[in-house]
């Protein structure tokens, strides 16, 4: 096992196109660190850059406190497990698991022990003597695990491995790897453009957008205290709404208007009846309804604004009635207007 260090790093392409800007975190030793932003901020390219397949253009890598921003990348001990599965087509599920410890020259016996002890662990002990082609998109992808799986690296770099596979399949391979690390304790670093892989497999979490870090936290803590609008708006789903100030200000109990902020309300932070009297009250019209079987997600319209709401699918509702909801003012988050930075107003 190893921590990985990434300290002022910058990619910077040919032709000038910046990739990455000054991008600073450490993975900790047998950590499970989430990276997640959207496509095009650079996160599988600061994957490449750990791993050796591209170079750095300032700063440094260290992994295991060794700087490695020379070394090629087999003596960097990590193994990398791709989007797509990059298995060999004309060797089985054994062969392909058992290449890499062949090309080392690992003694036949063992191949056959550790390969088969491997397949065990990932449910492909039926399943060895089958050829890419036969297998599932779930079975390709844990074999292509297994196989960074036998070289025993200190650190695992997984780029979108399950971004090809349908959603229910997803779900049960999230739950795979989590059990997976914890099994073998050895560093990850787990790229992936969805929030909610991100939210259930990290320990923590690095959010990226245009090459930048946004923040850096525990899934928990970037949920409840986003450090930016971006943040606040790409982490959750449905995605957070945004109101202006003087459009809070209107509504009967909201507070007074900010000048320069922003207010962000998760949907799931509207509630039906109001809790304490302090809270915030909406009042507006149903302009669509969408069932998610044991709740709602509607769009209500205010007099200047549309809110996108969850509640829990306890009352009929219908298309253009009147809906009056309340919202904690501690649920209430504030933004800077300009800057997109969180700010912290004292409550009233």
């Amino acid at each position: 096992m190893a921590a990985v260090q990434i300290e002022h790093v910058d990619k910077i392409r040919p032709g000038g196109q910046g990739v990455l800007h000054d991008v600073s975190f450490a993975a900790r030793d047998g950590e499970l660190l989430a990276v997640v932003g959207p496509s095009g901020c650079g996160k599988s390219t600061l994957l490449r850059l750990v791993a050796g397949l591209e170079s750095v253009t300032a700063g440094v890598i260290r992994i295991g406190g060794q700087v490695v921003n020379e070394l090629p990348p087999q003596r960097r001990d990590v193994a990398m497990v791709f989007q797509s599965h990059a298995l060999y087509p004309h060797m089985s599920v054994y062969e392909n698991l058992a290449f890499g410890l062949r090309a080392r020259g690992t003694p036949r016996r063992q191949i056959d022990r550790r390969v088969r002890q491997v397949g065990a662990r990932l449910g492909l002990e039926t399943m060895l003597e089958r050829y890419p082609r036969e297998l599932s998109g779930g079975q390709r992808q844990r074999t292509a695990l297994g196989r960074a799986m036998l070289r025993e690296p200190a650190v695992f770099l997984l780029d979108e491995p399950l971004s090809s596979l349908d959603v229910p399949l997803r779900a049960e391979l999230r739950r795979e790897l989590a059990a997976l690390h914890r099994s073998l304790g050895t560093t990850m670093i787990y790229v992936t453009h969805d929030q909610s892989e991100a939210l259930s497999l990290g320990q923590r979490m690095v959010v990226l957008a245009g090459g930048r870090v946004q923040q850096i936290d525990t899934p928990l803590d970037v949920y409840r205290r986003p450090a930016s609008r971006f943040v606040a708006g790409f982490i959750g789903w449905p995605p957070m709404n945004f109101l202006r100030a003087e459009s809070l200000a209107e509504m009967a109990g909201a507070p007074a208007g900010e000048a320069g902020v922003e207010y962000g309300i998760r949907p799931e932070c509207f509630a039906a009846q109001p809790g304490g009297a302090d809270d915030v009250q909406f009042e507006g019209r149903i302009e669509r309804i969408e069932s998610q079987g044991g709740e709602w997600h509607l769009e209500l319209a205010l007099r200047r604004e549309r809110v996108l709401v969850r509640l829990r699918a306890e009352q009929a509702l219908a298309v253009g009635e009147p809906l009056r909801l309340w919202v904690r003012r501690a649920d209430l988050h504030t933004f800077d207007a300009a800057t997109g930075q969180r700010v912290e107003l004292a409550r009233r």
